[in-house]
């Protein structure tokens, strides 16, 4: 690690990405402190008297513009980073950023892939779940390496310490809203990210982005030379998982990208034919019966669902609810209505998305839990073959589950369970 002066830096939050900065603030021969408000795991319980013992502040995602801790760390006037902010500072090869509404995940890992089949040391970091904190800390931190971040909108608020070499932003629709009082300030929130690239960097937008971009550059003039390029030729195999929508889409943006990077075309046909796409995400995970199961449990907001909706044709027979995010739940419901033979809800949700619901023609049932909607789907899916029994909920899965990992294993295992008790299967 450089030389530097040595400083005592407050991490707020236990988690994930507080311990990876704890383990590289150690590392490189700073004072780490963690604070979380449950304390334990060695943390303690942050006051305003602990801000004058600080040099910096290291913020998880978790911390809102308005939370007491993080008002007081901003209000001192001293740095305050995100985990990936901090890291950044510290990692020597090039870091390629992706944001989006939705589709993050996948073209971070199709674009590492793709790094990976022409040649070049890449992984992911971020967002996805690996901090950027043990990539500093990794064998693979040289030069000729690039990381590529998955970006939340919560990590981009704090975009101190992040130099971008390229940034591809896939969508931007409706979500957060439970954390931002509006898209706007939504859309701002990611827009952080235009002023961490470096002047040579190289940006790519979807489509969507257009109309929020010249409304944002208007109040906020841009440096970014936003690159054009058409995507590069591609033949993809039958097998390809990114033959099909939404999953096209996020090719069509990579594609993009690896032309202006003016690459060539073989490592991303590889990456396309060969990937595997992120578990949860819109995947077939058992036919039984004329009945096709499909785990989306990573649709979390608005977008996602309607887009897996308009991926599958044929009866569909639809699981949704979960935490509400906030956002338009009558404008959500009539799109879902008019792809859906029936609904079925579970979770927080649910009781308050149904009065939206009302209608003649879509049978519309609440549960109280995830396993009894899957139950009641299958059953009315059956009568239709083929059809579709689809999770994609729509919505956050914290109500119930601690992840939405977790709700795609309990969809997955209430299906495996109906096919065991059936005697006629």
């Amino acid at each position: 690690m450089p030389d530097r002066p040595k400083q005592r830096i407050a991490i707020l939050g236990a988690g994930l990405s507080g311990q990876a900065a704890l383990r590289l603030v150690h590392a490189l021969g700073d004072h780490g402190q963690l604070f979380d408000e449950k304390a334990g795991e060695g943390a303690s319980i942050y006051e305003a008297s602990c801000v004058a013992e600080f040099g910096a502040f290291i913020l998880s995602p978790g911390f809102a513009a308005a939370h007491p801790w993080r008002l007081m760390a901003e209000a001192s006037g001293k740095p305050c980073y995100s985990e990936l902010g901090f890291a950044a500072q510290y990692w020597k090869g090039a870091i390629y950023a992706v944001t989006g509404t939705n589709g993050k995940t996948t073209i971070t890992n199709l674009l590492a892939e793709a790094l990976q089949a022409s040649g070049r040391v890449a992984l992911t970091a971020g967002n996805i779940g690996y901090p950027l904190s043990d990539a500093v800390l990794s064998a693979v931190n040289q030069t000729t390496s690039v990381v590529v971040c998955e970006v939340s909108s919560f990590q981009a608020e704090l975009p101190v310490g992040l130099e971008l070499d390229a940034l591809l932003w896939s969508n931007f629709a409706e979500d957060h809203l439970d954390r931002y009082d509006s898209m706007w300030a939504y859309f701002a929130a990611k827009a952080q990210l235009f002023a961490c690239l470096k002047d040579d960097g190289i940006c790519v937008l979807g489509e969507s982005l257009q109309p929020w971009l010249e409304r944002f550059q208007q109040q906020h003039p841009l440096r970014v030379k936003f690159d054009t390029s058409a995507p590069c030729p591609l033949e993809l195999s039958i097998h390809s998982s990114y033959r099909s929508e939404p999953h096209c889409k996020n090719l069509e943006l990579v594609a993009r990208f690896w032309n202006a990077m003016d690459l060539p075309s073989a490592g991303l046909e590889t990456a396309a034919n060969q990937g595997q796409l992120a578990p949860h995400r819109l995947k077939l995970e058992a036919t039984w019966q004329g009945v096709c199961f499909w785990n989306d449990s990573k649709a979390t907001n608005f977008h996602a669902a309607l887009a897996a909706l308009h991926a599958l044709s044929g009866p569909i027979y639809w699981i949704g609810g979960g935490r509400g995010k906030g956002g338009d739940l009558a404008t959500f419901g009539q799109a879902v209505l008019e792809r859906v033979e029936a609904v079925f809800l579970y979770g927080e949700i649910a009781d308050e998305f149904a009065r939206h619901l009302n209608n003649d023609s879509v049978p519309v049932q609440v549960y109280t839990d995830l396993e009894a909607a899957v139950q009641a789907a299958t059953i009315a899916a059956r009568v239709r073959d083929p059809s579709h029994v689809l999770l994609s909920p729509g919505f956050a899965s914290l109500d119930q589950f601690n992840s939405y990992a977790e709700r795609g294993k309990c969809f997955i295992s209430a299906v495996l369970s109906l096919m065991r008790a059936d005697p006629s299967d």
